[in-house]
């Protein structure tokens, strides 16, 4: 008897253990596409990175000029500490864009929105690469992302989404006062840029 609860359990466990579901995207995560301002094409699936996050933006966003200081300290840290990590700032073309319908072809809207950023990097003293998305990526009501700022943490092989940063990071202006925002380090420690 003894025997074949051993077995049983061991059959159960050997089950348990082949038959858990692998990770996996749910929000079409794998489709991310974008273009830098340069024209590169980005396809998010395929970046050689462990995590990714994609801060998504909006000039019409006031809370999202706010957070531009803290977003460019992250780009920094993570480009000199972090070689593994990514941080974007992503920009739905089509709600950027005045006065455009869905109909209109990526590449209109691409150099349109292009333009607009353009400005908004001057005027904002923006450092962290901006990507102008293509569908199905989309700042709608009903979608994944509804509004700005968001920002999206993502594990990768595969691409999936495993946080979801709702407003701005912080809205602290220097240096001293954002590394010291508890908003600002929950995101850090969200990213795996530090232990609690």
């Amino acid at each position: 008897m003894g025997f074949m609860k051993t077995a049983l359990s061991l059959l159960i466990s050997l089950c348990l253990i082949t038959c858990a579901p692998a990770k996996s995207s749910y929000f079409g995560e794998t489709s991310f596409v974008g273009v830098t301002a340069d024209g590169e094409e980005i396809t998010f699936a395929n970046l050689a990175k462990d995590q990714i996050a994609m801060n998504v933006y909006s000039p019409d966003c006031v809370p999202c000029w706010k957070e531009i200081p803290a977003l460019n300290l992250l780009y920094a840290e993570i480009q000199n500490k972090f070689p593994t990590k990514a941080i974007y700032m992503v920009v739905d073309p089509y709600q950027i864009v005045p006065d455009v319908t869905d109909e209109l072809p990526f590449g209109q809207v691409y150099q349109l929105a292009k333009e607009r950023m353009k400005v908004e990097i001057k005027n904002r003293n923006i450092q962290i690469p901006i990507i102008f998305m293509k569908k199905p990526f989309r700042v709608k009501e009903g979608g994944l992302v509804t509004g700005t700022p968001e920002t999206l943490l993502f594990e990768t092989k595969p691409l999936r989404l495993y946080y979801n940063f709702l407003g701005s990071i912080s809205e602290l202006t220097t240096k001293e006062t954002i590394e010291k925002d508890p908003k600002f380090n929950f995101f850090r420690y969200q990213f795996g840029m530090e232990s609690i």
